[in-house]
């Protein structure tokens, strides 16, 4: 008993070891970055019921929309102001962070060579209020559908970071703007422009290039994507997503994990199911994974786990407890046996006895 009770007390302090209390963050200022934005509605709102700026321009005429930007601390707050594109996100949602993807080249006169703010940085304090003008200068040609972003309103940090890495925390205000101001969600055009093979966040992919060219949303877009080899109708991998959504003229990889087996090179056939409430899309595309780039890639995703030295420490003094423990279960279970057999044999000693006795008596 006393090795049993010697056994969790080590594993106790194992795991208090392992997972030591940490930092606890209070949430909040964290979560309050001093300030708000709200926007005011322009004459020039085209459905006054949406929450976002979504104005009729015309060509080459400029207007101005307002922002308020309220403190809610007494200390200053500095605020940097900017414009992004609308795009299309890794997981099909329409993102306003324009890191994630290139331009695509369907996409002329956007929303941040529309938009000017001045000035860039602002700073509110001690609970005041300021309003921000910015100007929206339209092409000079008349444009179809809708361009579409955002309004970024961004804490400005300085050089502060944690852990080595900067967090921007911001208020974003969508801004779409429209000559007609016709319906924008029932986009119908998809394009599959390319398919490969690739790493994308250290892992092995194949990659299928969607593309939408029109000025116009797609919206509750259902795919069922297949891969298989040329010439071959057994499916590889396959992936089915729901509510995927792409924004007005972008781009995206549509990504199929190939997971940890090996990527073998040959000539592949991806094939792409996809349907909205308006329109169906069957897409393929063939794709070749030379001898090289499968070398290349197979070599370049594969990442070790790396095992610190305590870890490997505590880990082998588990098993090596749960070794002592296990032997002495089977020696105290084997000594139990034993006196049982024991007992059981004398008693049955002590019966035979009893029973050539009473013959004796007879």
């Amino acid at each position: 008993m006393k090795i049993i009770k010697l056994f969790y007390i080590l594993a106790f302090f194992i795991v208090v070891s392992i997972f030591p209390s940490g930092e606890v963050i209070a949430a909040d200022e964290k979560d309050n970055l001093g300030y708000t934005v709200s926007m005011v509605q322009p004459k020039t709102q085209i459905d006054p019921k949406r929450s976002y700026f979504y104005i009729q321009t015309r060509p080459n005429e400029p207007q101005n929309i307002e922002v308020r930007i309220k403190s809610t601390k007494k200390e200053a707050v500095k605020i940097k102001i900017f414009s992004q594109n609308a795009i299309t996100g890794n997981n099909g949602t329409i993102d306003y962070t324009e890191e994630l993807a290139d331009q695509d080249v369907s996409l002329t006169s956007p929303i941040t060579e529309m938009v000017r703010v001045e000035p860039h940085e602002v700073t509110v304090e001690n609970f005041e209020e300021k309003t921000i003008k910015i100007t929206i200068t339209p092409p000079k040609e008349s444009y179809k559908g809708v361009k579409m972003g955002a309004l970024v309103f961004a804490l400005d940090q300085g050089k502060e970071t944690k852990n080595g890495v900067a967090t921007e925390f911001s208020y974003r205000i969508g801004l779409i703007t429209s000559e007609s101001g016709d319906e924008f969600t029932n986009g119908e055009t998809l394009n599959l422009t390319e398919a490969k093979a690739s790493i994308k966040r250290g892992k092995k992919m194949v990659l299928a290039t969607l593309q939408n060219p029109e000025p116009k949303t797609l919206e509750g877009l259902t795919i069922s994507a297949e891969l298989t080899k040329k010439n071959s109708e057994k499916v590889i991998k396959k992936k089915n997503v729901e509510n995927y959504a792409m924004a007005p003229n972008s781009h995206v990889d549509f990504e199929i994990d190939w997971g940890t087996d090996t990527l073998p090179s040959g000539k592949y056939m991806i094939t792409l199911a996809i349907h909205s409430d308006y329109q169906e899309w069957y897409l393929q595309k063939e794709f070749t994974i030379t001898n090289q780039q499968a070398k290349t890639i197979n070599t370049e995703s594969a990442f070790k786990i790396i095992t610190p030295k305590w870890g490997k420490i505590i880990a082998s003094a588990l098993l090596f407890l749960t070794l002592i423990n296990g032997c002495w279960l089977i020696v105290r279970r084997r000594k139990w046996e034993m006196a049982w057999e024991k007992l059981r044999l004398s008693k049955k000693k002590e019966r035979v006895k009893k029973k050539n006795k009473a013959k004796n008596q007879r």
